[in-house]
């Protein structure tokens, strides 16, 4: 029906629009914290279409069966527990221009897009198409995605590098959806077709599971190159949590395969020795400069150091280790229940360390600004958890990831012919996790479309071995 092929145009398109937000018309705001990025508005009409489908087909479907979405409907279920408890109190909070009622709205809001209706879109166009085509189109469109992203990013750090006759080619770029690629001079930090470094780190975490599969369902020598693009990438855009997250996941990666498939072990052995080999003789040549880098990387960690005002890298892990100490001095008054979700800026405004805020401008100028209505971040999930919804919610939001994890080790294990799909999900699973240590939302589509494909290939797999021990009875 042309209802199913336009739904599923549309989450593909916004699949691939996932990059491209550096320049969001002001109209999208509207949707909140997803007013940042263009591809919500392909999954909100995709799920119009997709509704108005499945009232005139009258079938409707959703995982209430898979015990993966169902542990996660019991943390939700932890969320609302725990935000009525604390609702007498919840109900007297007022800060920038919004109650604490309304900012429970929002919140609810928001993990109800991510996790009812843009999730409702992702599994239903995976079970259309069956779940291994799915996966294998989603990474196709990630790929002809990341093309435009790698290219936009090479582009930008050699401009930021000094090869200024190629900015007439990056402001060509700008007739791009979605898109304005604006270097960075000051930082020397590259965004690509994201809005800002974090967001393209992120970005490519996001992939980089994808991308690595490459190098299982291809016989050319250039299957290693996409996982590599994400590599390079991430070292371009100087994000040192990108660095160390898709470095980690590399890892994970590469020791997943390294275990399961003698064809990649005989490879790795060989490029290991070379590597080694090569990473030697750079040491020795270029000793002063590496060592000059990593020192300048170390310091840039220091958050006491503070010289000078421009000093960003410092003022920014100040913040940060101000607002974690802030919600961990609530969590310790309320460590049952939380204060409920969403209300953490509530309570952390007056536990705010004084080192933090000592010439710090981000603290009077964003999070103590009453007339700015944005509410300052956790910059940690886990401690978000903690904070709002006690170590009830914590401890139900960990058995989730663990039977997320657990699903994905299984096919790993014992369904060899989605052994690479299992590799992907567990890279990308784990690099997100990492990630949520520096950023507090489950506003991470590439979660949600990875938990479709995990649920999916375990349906699959359930009813393939159903179906074969019926035909062997």
């Amino acid at each position: 029906m042309l209802l199913k092929k336009t739904y599923h145009f549309l989450f593909f398109l916004g699949v691939f629009f996932i990059p491209f937000n550096s320049d969001v018309p002001k109209i999208f705001k509207v949707l909140g914290e997803f007013g940042t990025d263009s591809s919500p508005v392909f999954f909100l009409v995709a799920f119009v279409f997709l509704v108005a489908h499945q009232l005139i087909v009258k079938k409707f479907y959703f995982p209430f069966s898979s015990k993966i979405y169902l542990s996660f409907l019991a943390f939700l279920a932890v969320i609302l527990l725990v935000t009525a408890i604390n609702l007498p109190q919840i109900m007297g909070y007022y800060l920038k221009f919004t109650t604490g009622i309304e900012r429970f709205i929002r919140q609810l809001i928001s993990i109800l897009l991510s996790a009812f209706i843009f999730f409702y879109v992702f599994i239903n166009v995976g079970r259309d198409i069956g779940a291994l085509q799915f996966f294998k189109l989603v990474r196709k469109t990630f790929f002809i995605s990341f093309i435009f992203v790698f290219v936009t990013g090479v582009i930008e750090f050699l401009v930021i590098s000094g090869a200024g006759f190629l900015t007439p080619l990056l402001k060509a770029l700008d007739y791009l959806p979605f898109a304005n690629p604006i270097p960075d001079y000051r930082h020397s930090r590259i965004s690509s077709l994201t809005f800002e470094p974090p967001a393209l780190g992120t970005y490519l975490i996001t992939i980089a599971g994808f991308m690595f599969s490459y190098i299982f369902t291809s016989k050319k020598s250039i299957r290693y190159l996409p996982f590599l693009a994400v590599l390079v990438l991430a070292i371009l855009s100087k994000s040192r949590t990108a660095l160390v997250v898709v470095i980690f996941q590399a890892g994970v990666g590469v020791g997943l395969s390294y275990y399961m498939f003698s064809s990649f072990r005989r490879t790795f052995n060989v490029v290991a020795i070379v590597g080694i080999f090569l990473l030697s003789i750079t040491l020795i040549v270029y000793n002063k400069q590496i060592t000059s880098v990593v020192s300048e990387k170390v310091a840039s960690l220091d958050f006491t150091r503070m010289n000078n005002k421009t000093d960003n890298n410092s003022i920014s892990n100040k913040t940060r280790l101000g607002i974690q100490v802030a919600l961990f001095e609530v969590f310790k008054e309320n460590p049952v229940v939380g204060v409920g979700w969403g209300m953490q800026a509530f309570e952390t405004r007056y536990k705010y360390p004084f080192w933090a805020k000592n010439k710090n401008y981000e603290f009077p100028q964003w999070y103590q600004n009453k007339h700015l209505k944005s509410f300052p971040p956790s910059y940690n999930i886990y401690m978000r958890m903690l904070t709002e919804t006690g170590i009830l919610g914590f401890l139900t939001f960990g058995f989730f990831l663990y039977i997320v994890f657990r699903a994905c080790l299984k096919l790993y294990m014992r369904e060899k012919h989605v052994t690479f799909i299992a590799i992907a999900l567990l890279i990308s699973f784990s690099g997100i996790l990492l990630n949520w240590f520096q950023i507090d939302s489950l506003r991470i589509y590439g979660f949600w479309i990875s938990l479709a494909v995990l649920i999916l290939i375990n349906k699959k797999v359930s009813y393939d071995k159903t179906h074969s021990l019926d035909a062997s009875l």
